[in-house]
């Protein structure tokens, strides 16, 4: 029924009333919105303390002998300040755990340090920010099954940098957090290869369509991919536009940059940012719980289970056809490649044939051209000599 939650006036108006001789409780209180054991107790009130105890009373217990002590709280508080100076996650589930290796007895619900925090002021609600559940959700059976690679801008002393990161798609293991002058495939492939020498080599490498790992929405393939076919490891490329694909390794890196900008002092070198980055992978690996594997280090899950091996047999290039009508001035123009092939064949059909940096030209069943791509030039000349009289073309009027 209505119980405190009554006005004052409602209260006052149903004791005083129910005190008068040959009033009906009953109806009173259905009449009001009360119970009748609600009414007897205003009545009492109000003839053993007047107007104020018909006041609302607070609900709360007296005694709370499963409340979080104080103490407790203080050092929510205190790892909070503590792990946020260090640049490290500090929420609610970390703390938490932090608690737990302390050896305190009573560690306290994810929820109630939320409330704490907010309590203390260190929480500032931001419904906007919430995230959105991802509709699709992977994770590979064991280590080595799957690595994901990236690169991240960074800026030392001398200027601009680039930082290879490579996480185990199975344990979030990082296998490899480098730093480079520049993002090139030579420099990804260096990377990769000393982490293969630690960690043993995976099965397939996930990566986003960076010209440092993929050339394939250009049309052609970049050493890194060349070299982990060459090695019998499969190159898989996220779709276009969407991180999400590689979101182990992208939150990774931002969890490394936040670390990165608390740290005292600006690196100098890229000698000083690589000390930088081993320090903040040791952490990481062997002593940051991870609350996408249940709150255990990636090096725990790492070795829970065997690692996955590749067979070792070097895996094809992708085979590409693609239709082309030659253009009047001899040139087949298909994205990303113009390849020159000679007036002698404008406005007829072409088929153009790629597999890795091999090419070859057909027009019906003749093989017009073959040769290797050259992919730091849009435009593969024909490789004859130019100059001389000019050749009549297919479309000069008579």
């Amino acid at each position: 029924m209505g119980g405190e939650v009554a006005s004052v006036d409602v209260r006052l108006l149903a004791a005083v009333t129910g005190s008068l001789e040959g009033v009906n409780v009953a109806a009173l209180c259905h009449e009001r919105g009360i119970s009748r054991k609600t009414f007897y107790k205003w009545r009492a009130r109000y003839a053993a303390e007047g107007l104020a105890g018909l006041e609302p009373r607070p609900r709360r217990p007296k005694r709370s002998p499963g409340a979080t002590s104080r103490a407790v709280e203080d050092r929510i508080v205190e790892l909070r300040k503590q792990l946020d100076d260090d640049g490290l996650d500090a929420g609610p589930s970390t703390i938490q755990w932090h608690l737990g290796c302390e050896g305190i007895t009573a560690v306290p619900s994810v929820a109630t340090i939320w409330r704490v925090l907010v309590r203390r002021g260190f929480v500032v609600p931001q419904p906007q920010k919430r995230p959105k559940a991802a509709t699709c959700r992977f994770e590979t059976q064991f280590p080595n099954e799957c690595w994901q690679i990236d690169f991240t801008e960074w800026t030392i002393g001398t200027g601009r940098v680039v930082i290879f990161n490579i996480i185990d798609d199975h344990s979030r293991l990082a296998v490899a957090s480098v730093a480079a002058p520049a993002a090139t495939t030579e420099a990804a492939w260096d990377v990769f290869c000393a982490a293969a020498r630690r960690w043993g080599l995976p099965v397939r490498c996930l990566s986003d369509n960076g010209l440092a790992f993929s050339g394939r929405l250009r049309g052609f393939e970049v050493a890194f991919e060349a070299n982990l076919r060459a090695a019998g490891i499969v190159p898989v490329t996220s779709r276009p536009y969407h991180p999400q694909t590689c979101g182990k390794v992208e939150r990774f890196q931002q969890t490394l940059k936040r670390w990165l900008r608390k740290r005292p002092r600006l690196a100098a070198t890229i000698e000083e940012l690589e000390a930088d980055l081993d320090v903040f992978v040791d952490y990481y690996n062997y002593q940051r719980p991870h609350r996408g594997i249940g709150r255990r280090t990636p090096i725990e899950r790492w070795s829970a289970s065997s690692c996955a091996v590749p067979d070792g047999t070097a895996i094809p290039a992708p085979l590409r056809r693609t239709r082309i009508i030659v253009g009047a001035d001899g040139v087949a123009r298909g994205r990303p490649w113009k390849i020159g092939l000679g007036v002698d064949y404008a406005g007829q059909a072409a088929a153009v044939v790629i597999q890795g940096h091999d090419a070859a030209v057909f027009i019906g069943d003749q093989l017009i051209r073959q040769f290797q791509l050259d992919s730091t030039r849009h435009y593969q000349p024909s490789g004859r000599r130019r100059g001389g009289p000019r050749r009549p073309r297919p479309n000069d009027l008579p």
